[in-house]
This record gives structure tokens, sequence and C-alpha cells, in this order.
């Protein structure tokens, strides 16, 4: 695997961006909108010596009635995380 071309804060703006597009969308297709009440990401970008950690946390209020388990949530997590992985090799690899 090649290494990272050297990222800017414009390149990490978009990085989190995207990643948070990408974390919705594997979420949406894993759970039914509409068993979830409120759904908060808050993903940390740090970039040093030449090496990018991403940490997310996902929050998710459930609706009452629903029957979605944490289980789903962390497989659409690591979907997300396989996505993102392609994403960055795609856009961001030198």
């Amino acid at each position: 695997m090649s290494k990272l071309k050297q990222l800017t804060q414009d390149d990490l703006a978009t990085i989190s961006d995207d990643f948070g597009e990408i974390l919705e969308r594997e979420v949406s297709k894993s759970i039914p909108m509409k068993e979830l009440e409120d759904l908060d990401l808050d993903i940390t970008l740090s970039y040093d010596n030449d090496q990018l950690d991403v940490d997310v946390d996902v929050g998710v209020l459930f609706d009452e009635l629903s029957e979605i388990s944490q289980d789903q949530v962390i497989k659409a997590i690591d979907k997300a995380y396989l996505k993102f992985d392609s994403y960055i090799d795609e856009n961001f690899r030198a």
C-alpha cells in the first residue's frame, strides 16, 4: 500500500465530511431511519507524521418501539470504515 499524500487542512475537512456521509449511508442501509429518533456523528481526525487516525463516536437514539440492536449499529460502522479505507486509497494515496 502506498503512503498517504501530504494532507492539508482542506483535505482533512473534506475527509471528515465525506466520512460522515459514508457513515450516514451505511447506517441508513442497515437501520430503517423511521426507527431512529436521532443520529449524532462525531468524527475526530488527527494527522501527525504522515499518519491519519480517524475516530468516530456514533450516538443513536432509537424510537421506543424499535427492535434494533447495538450490534446492527456496530456492523454498519464497520462497513463504513471499510468503504472509508477504499475512499482514502482512491483519493489520498501518493
